[in-house]
Order: C-alpha cells, then structure tokens, then sequence
C-alpha cells in the first residue's frame, strides 16, 4: 500500500522521465506593435484603450480535464481496492459489473471509437485529434505506464480482459501470491496488472490472497494516479 508522502515522492520520481518531454505551445509577445494598424487607438495612435485578446488554448483544456476525470476514477478504484471492496466494476464499467462508463474498454472500437464509452478510449480520442506535442505526451501516458500494450487493448481488449481473467482464476485456486505476482508482472502497463489484481481481489475467498491483491492493485493505480497529475501539470506549464 502507498501509506505515505516518501512512497509518494518516490513513484513520482520513477513516472516523471515519462513526462520529460516538453510540449511547446506558441506565447503571445508581451505586448502590442505600436507600428501594427491594428494596435492602435481609434486615432491611428498607440492607445491604452486597445482591447488585447489573449488567446485561451481550448484543445489543453480538454485534455487536462480528461485526466483529471480518468485520474478520479482510477483513485476511486483505488479506494475500493483498499477498503476490500470490488473495484472492478469501476474499471470495466457495465462490463464488469458497473453502472456507468469504465476506465478501461471492453469492447473493441469502431473506427470513430463509437462502440465503446470507456475513459481511456475517449482520452485516446482526444489525443489523437489534438495531436501536436500535447497530444503525444498523452497518448504515451497512455502506453507507459498506463497500459503497456495499447495495441492489444485497441485491436482486442476483450481477449486482454480474458487472459487477466484466466490469470487470477489459477491464483484463487492455488491460493499462491508469489505466482500471482510473477504472471502479472509479464503483463505490460499498470492499468493492466491492476485490473489482474482487482479480478483476484473480487474473486478469492481467501483473506490473505484478498489483501495482498488489493495492496498490489492500489500501489500500480497510486502509480498511474501520479502520472496522470504531472501530466495535467506539465500541459498546464507549456500552455
């Protein structure tokens, strides 16, 4: 479990590389050209009357929003995990039990990304439309740390969801944490082991097997909590 702010400071260290990358947004000069027409006063002189407009990056926030709002709900999963209860319908939505729209698909997309409502296929999305170094810096979030994989979670994200499936099925029947560990480790991204660890959690009977995967789970959430908020702080820097 991610109990305190040392633990804190040292995932943020460990998903800050990530983030390194700059996204350079276009600054407005400091101010008007007095030999620009149109920053002059209605007398053809420079005029302290002259409206400014600064322009407001529209697309930086929306894709800040839609951290923020994914990086909720992940630390929502997170809490349920922690107080023993079933996070995985907040990570799979109705797929998994849920009644509103999950982080992660469960249905493969259309082109336009219409078969699905999922927050991570939306932020995919947007990225993708806002393009630029903005948008890049998102959609690798995405690959690293968040899913590992995002070619296997776009092209068949019920097949990813079926092998987690399968993964803690043989650990709720052999009651073995350390085997646990080693088949999630081999699955990519931390969105991805924390919904193995979470289908364990749901499942097991077993008290210790039930706490260890929920501490397991809630420390690769704490992971993916902590870089989508520096992601909002960089794209609010370079905005």
């Amino acid at each position: 479990m991610v109990r305190s702010g040392a633990r804190r400071t040292a995932l943020a260290v460990g998903v800050l590389a990530l983030l390194a990358a700059g996204c350079g947004v276009p600054i407005a000069p400091a101010g008007p050209d007095p030999d620009r027409p149109d920053a002059r006063g209605v007398d053809g002189t420079a005029g302290e009357d002259v409206d400014r407009l600064e322009p407001i990056d529209v697309r930086t926030g929306e894709l800040t929003n839609a951290l923020r709002v994914l990086a909720a709900r992940v630390e929502e999963a997170r809490g349920l995990l922690l107080a023993g209860e079933d996070a995985v319908g907040v990570l799979l939505g109705p797929g998994g039990g849920g009644e509103v729209p999950g982080v992660l698909p469960t249905v493969t997309p259309d082109r336009a990304g219409a078969a699905t409502d999922d927050l991570v296929t939306a932020l995919i999305t947007l990225a993708s439309d806002v393009g630029g170094e903005r948008g890049r810096l998102v959609l690798e979030l995405v690959r690293d740390p968040m899913l590992g994989d995002l070619g296997a979670w776009q092209r068949d994200p019920v097949g990813v969801i079926d092998g987690l499936r399968a993964v803690a099925d043989d650990a709720t029947a052999s009651l073995d944490p350390d085997g646990l560990d080693a088949a999630l480790a081999a699955s990519p991204g931390e969105l991805t082991r924390a919904l193995g660890y979470a289908l364990v959690a749901s499942a097991t009977d077993d008290p210790d097997l039930a706490a260890h995967a929920a501490a397991q789970g809630a420390g690769r959430l704490s992971v993916v909590v902590i870089a989508l908020e520096l992601a909002v702080e960089r794209l609010d820097t370079d905005a």
